[in-house]
């Protein structure tokens, strides 16, 4: 036998047994710790996903404005959002970012500013779409001089009863308690006369009916 056959025989002696069924680990080469913590590639621990990313606070707003039956001021979304984890101009960002996504002719929705808050509303081309959805039953319908004393009190107000009445040629009792039954208009004040009569003025539920921001929107001059 000769030196160099010598030599590896005697490493081989000396080598440790492996148990039957398993292999020998590599030399040179460290077996990976038994953890759950997840790494980078360089072996640094990765960063948490943060909770509040600009897609969640998006997605919370998205879902507080359709779960919404009446147009959300944003003090109401930022009492929901917490102030501590997202910041206001972060929130504003999210508005902001909605309303993008929705303003494009793919979308049958838009983000809309209404009566102070924030509201879902239907696209004006899909508009005939959802009406026929949604049939408005007979008795819901404003009769055309209710319209008439709608109007007169949205662009006159505050107004009394009596007013209307010299504006309209008739009486106008029973249409302003209709008006006010259907949340359209509201007392608003008392005029400083003998018998103090009511003003009237319009309300928030009649911002949101005719989809205006505020009564500055309303149509003016040549546009009538």
């Amino acid at each position: 036998m000769s030196g160099s056959e010598e030599t590896a025989v005697e490493a081989e002696d000396r080598a440790p047994e492996t148990p039957e069924g398993e292999e020998a680990s590599l030399p040179g080469v460290d077996e990976r710790p038994a953890t759950d913590e997840v790494v980078e590639a360089d072996g640094a621990p990765a960063e948490a996903v943060e909770p509040w990313a600009e897609a969640r606070i998006q997605a919370v707003v998205e879902a507080l404005l359709f779960a919404s039956p009446e147009p959300l001021t944003f003090r109401a979304i930022r009492d929901v959002v917490p102030e501590d984890a997202v910041t206001t101009s972060r929130l504003r960002e999210a508005l902001d970012a909605l309303r993008e996504r929705h303003d494009h002719p793919a979308s049958g929705i838009r983000l809309a500013q209404i009566a102070g808050g924030f509201w879902f509303q239907t696209h004006e081309d899909v508009y005939e779409a959802v009406q026929s959805l949604a049939k408005t039953r007979v008795e819901d319908r404003v009769s055309p001089a209710a319209l008439e004393t709608l109007a007169i009190v949205a662009y006159k107000q505050p107004i009394t009863r009596a007013e209307i009445d010299a504006i309209r040629g008739v009486g106008s009792g029973s249409l302003i308690r209709t008006l006010m039954d259907k949340k359209m208009v509201k007392v608003v004040g008392r005029v400083d006369l003998p018998g103090r009569p009511f003003q009237y003025g319009t309300t928030a539920h009649f911002l949101e009916h005719f989809g205006l921001g505020n009564l500055k929107d309303l149509p003016q001059g040549r546009e009538l």
